[in-house]
C-alpha cells in the first residue's frame, strides 16, 4: 500500500498542499519555505512548525495501525520555536518514542540546513475503528 492510498483527501487537495508539504516518507518531510509561511515578524510561522510535526507523527502511526483495524488522531502537540527561518528549505524527521495501548509519542526535529528550527512533542491517539462514541 503507498503512502497516497492512505489518504482520504488527495494530497494536493488538502492543508499540507496549502503550506507545501512534501513527504519524503511517511515520517520524514520538507516544506520549501515561501513568502505565505512568514508571519508578521517575518519568520515561518509557528503553525507552520506544528502542522508539520502532526502530519509526519500522525502519518507514521496510521501508515502501521489502519492496516489493523485502528483509526489515528492527534491528541497533543507541544511544538516550540527555536530559531527564525526566513528562506531555505525545512526539512522534518519524526522519531516514535513510545507505544502504548493508546497512544503512541513522538519527537520530531525540524531543521531548516544545519540549524534545528523547531522541535515538537506529539502524542498520536490510536483507538479501534468502529468504536461508537460516549454518551
Amino acid at each position: 500500500m503507498s503512502l497516497e492510498d492512505l489518504f482520504v483527501v488527495p494530497l494536493e487537495r488538502s492543508f499540507n498542499a496549502v503550506y507545501g508539504h512534501e513527504y519524503v516518507d511517511a515520517t520524514h518531510a520538507r516544506v520549501p519555505v515561501a513568502p505565505h509561511l512568514l508571519g508578521a515578524h517575518g519568520a515561518v510561522h509557528s503553525g507552520v512548525y506544528a502542522a508539520i510535526a502532526e502530519t509526519i507523527a500522525s502519518t507514521g502511526t496510521a501508515v502501521e495501525m489502519l492496516s489493523q483495524g485502528f483509526i489515528v488522531s492527534g491528541l497533543s502537540n507541544a511544538t516550540y520555536v527555536l530559531a527564525q527561518v526566513a528562506e531555505g528549505v525545512l526539512e522534518a524527521a519524526a522519531t516514535c518514542r513510545a507505544r502504548g495501548e493508546g497512544e503512541w509519542l513522538w519527537d520530531v526535529e525540524i531543521r531548516a540546513g544545519e540549524t534545528l528550527a523547531a522541535q515538537a512533542t506529539v502524542v498520536i491517539a490510536v483507538r479501534p475503528a468502529g468504536r461508537p462514541a460516549r454518551s
